[in-house]
């Protein structure tokens, strides 16, 4: 038997997939350990290993390929623990990450956290203003030389900096045009500080926008040590256990980069987990024939959102992270703060809120008896019967029902005057309102007709709550994939991932635009991708590619990614190009938006490479027999009422069953709610399919 793993690290779970070659899948689930990560990796995988009866080494020596999802990188930066930064920049540029933009006080900032503007403030630098040095250089606009660089002056910079500083990041102006001038105190930095990892601009991100790319170049230099060591620490782990397989680490662009790489790409692995369950509902949705999902993601800290469109997943150019504006591609998902360890709360005014603060994986929530006081949407979730406190993870961990009731009464029922069923009922209901809010604003308000989609509901409570926060938006029905592979689904995801590489060059221009010279920096971007898969051994033949670019109405900030095809380009291509910009300009922003006498700029071209890898084997597999267990009673926003309820062992459900609500169905790893007026059926691949 030849496995494909994946494993995806969270804010409280490391999850576990185990494919093996005829379809096979098992799950393995253990807590996020944040100070040695790769212990919860190691735990994660031996608890898979556990349900195939096999020794872990037995298994890690049949594994063909593992792929690996981590928090680690943005952590890294939301928690200030990356190493201390040293920056190296133009002469009378040193301010340039500390001023920022003008979003950059509110950037990435929650709508809850918006309603407080006065209180916001902008992030504190990654690097301090004495860890800066300014170089008496200049490159123009058009990447002509203007002030030479003084090599002398370049060594007593980074002699300088040397002594205090982990790592360290250059951004000189306009080095995407240029970068002659980088590359020399690269040279220099190799020689004075031969220890000292150094970062180039034009190297990390050749894109126009001084501050993005600074700001990206140092959050790579900030955070690539950290990633480097764990790295060294994961791979050692696994290879100590029998590991003799490629390792890849997922990046947020959807593909995966070898861990060889992670040192001068670490800034790609920002949120790279939540990019797996995308990935996964993608592959997912091609089998059963969804082309147009709706990807949620209920996890212990969080509720993720994404789309599939027409069968791709939707990108955006860049990503925020601690309000720094990143040039990071990445599959576009939005967050909020709602998630199963989000904490209820009674806020100045005596209005109950919930999240985004969560109890995390320690000491978690209340009903887990490990120190946690407060109580959160599983507490919510335990005191209205949804779950079963003694299968909770397949019953490895029992819940304490008085501790959740307790905590509950504590901090909402008695405050507000409620008993602790309205309060558990409420935290519920809030909960579920706010998800319903955030899949609105990445579906109507962005031009799309809900109704011509299906939710995918994964993440350890996403099956749980979909039925609530999915109905009201009339969609074609909710969908719990792969049965109880559902609540490890981003780590599912992340082992249909396919080996990627993404070249980014801004090449500023005014239409008309000049095919040649569009054809031309494609080809070199392809170029550069080709020499990274040749790197790692792979038959470029079998390489594919797809090409954008990023065009906007001159003057504007906002930018419109449009396709490009591949090969040689003609002057018509360009004409289709600009007719193709204009359509999704008026989808997005609405009919009527566009301005025809307005210049249209080119700002970046952007070609992704795409290599493939081993994918897992879909196949459906359960153990036949009477599916339902028992019944009790448990509450219903429907009925606003608690009511006895049908509860079904999902393990058993097999393809072409059919529960009807209300009913409860519970899998090892997840639960998932079948509402009073609903029915739920389970096709070929064990899919639970809500309507």
């Amino acid at each position: 038997m030849a496995y494909v793993t994946g494993v995806d690290t969270g804010g409280t779970f490391t999850d576990t997939v185990i494919v093996g070659d005829d379809g096979s899948r098992v799950t393995g689930k253990a807590p996020t350990t944040p100070d040695r990560p790769e212990e919860g990796v190691v735990a994660s995988l031996a608890n898979a290993a556990e349900t195939l009866d096999r020794p872990l080494e037995d298994v890690l020596a049949d594994t063909s390929v593992l792929f690996h999802g981590t928090t680690l990188t943005t952590n890294t930066v939301l928690e200030r623990t990356g190493g201390d930064v040293g920056l190296v920049t133009t002469q009378g540029h040193r301010d340039a990450l500390h001023i920022g933009r003008t979003t950059t006080r509110t950037k990435g900032l929650s709508q809850q956290e918006m309603q407080h503007y006065a209180a916001q403030s902008k992030p504190q630098p990654l690097v301090p203003k004495a860890n800066v040095r300014e170089l008496d250089e200049r490159t123009d606009y058009a990447g002509e030389e203007v002030v030479s660089l003084d090599d002398d002056q370049v060594r007593d910079a980074v002699a300088d900096l040397a002594d205090d500083v982990d790592a360290i990041a250059v951004n000189l102006l306009w080095s995407f045009r240029n970068a002659d001038h980088e590359r020399r105190v690269g040279e220099i930095a190799a020689d004075v500080a031969p220890d000292t990892p150094t970062y180039l601009s034009h190297e990390v991100v050749p894109k126009l926008g001084e501050y993005e790319r600074g700001a990206t170049t140092a959050v790579n230099a900030y955070t690539a040590p950290v990633l480097a060591d764990y790295v060294d620490d994961l791979a050692s782990a696994l290879l100590d256990r029998g590991l003799d397989a490629p390792v890849y680490l997922m990046k947020s662009t959807g593909g995966a980069m070898p861990l060889t790489e992670v040192e001068n790409d670490a800034v790609a692995t920002i949120n790279s987990g939540p990019a797996g369950g995308v990935i996964g509902s993608q592959f997912i949705g091609d089998a059963v024939g969804e082309p147009n999902l709706i990807c949620t993601d209920v996890g212990g800290t969080s509720f993720d959102v994404g789309l599939v469109i027409d069968g791709d997943h939707q990108v955006r150019a860049t990503s925020a992270v601690q309000q720094y504006s990143l040039y990071q591609l990445s599959v576009d998902i939005e967050s909020i703060g709602s998630g199963g360890g989000s904490v209820a709360w009674i806020d100045d005014g005596g209005a109950l809120q919930v999240g985004p603060e969560s109890a995390g994986a320690d000491p978690g929530p209340a009903c887990y008896d490990l120190g946690g006081d407060r109580p959160t949407v599983t507490d919510a979730d335990l005191v209205l019967g949804y779950l079963n406190p003694e299968y909770f993870l397949g019953g490895r961990r029992e819940l304490d029902v008085d501790a959740a009731r307790a905590a509950m009464r504590e901090h909402v029922a008695d405050p507000l005057g409620v008993s602790v069923e309205e309060a558990a009922a409420s935290v519920f209901e809030i909960v579920n309102g706010a998800m319903a809010d955030l899949l609105r604003q990445v579906t109507v308000e962005r031009g799309h007709d809900p109704r011509n989609f299906s939710i995918f509901a994964y993440g350890g409570a996403g099956p749980l709550h979909a039925s609530f926060y999915g109905e009201d938006l009339g969609t074609q029905s909710t969908i719990v994939p792969l049965g109880d592979t559902a609540s490890v689904f981003s780590a599912f995801g992340i082992s249909t991932s396919n080996v990627g590489w993404v070249e980014e060059m801004s090449n500023p221009a005014v239409a008309p635009f000049d095919a040649d010279d569009l054809a031309d920096t494609f080809g070199e971007l392809e170029d550069r991708i080709e020499s990274d898969f040749e790197s790692q051994g792979f038959d470029t033949d079998a390489v594919s590619y797809a090409r954008e670019v990023d065009l906007r109405y001159k003057g504007q900030v906002h930018q419109v990614s449009v396709p490009v095809p591949t090969g040689d380009l003609a002057d018509g291509d360009v004409d289709d190009l600009l007719d193709r910009f204009e359509a999704k300009y008026e989808s997005l922003y609405g009919p009527g938006s566009t301005y025809a006498e307005a210049e249209v700029e080119l700002v970046h071209q952007r070609v992704r490479g795409s290599g493939d890898t081993t994918n897992p084997t879909l196949a459906a597999s359960a153990e036949a027999g009477d599916a339902r267990t028992d019944a009790r009673d448990v509450y219903w926003p429907d009925r606003s009422a608690f009511v006895e309820t049908a509860i079904y062992d999902g393990d058993r459900l097999t393809p072409g069953d059919a529960v009807d609500g209300p009913a409860v169905v519970q899998l090892p790893d997840t639960t998932v709610t079948v509402r009073p007026h609903q029915r739920a059926t389970v096709d070929d691949y064990r899919n639970i399919i809500i309507e």
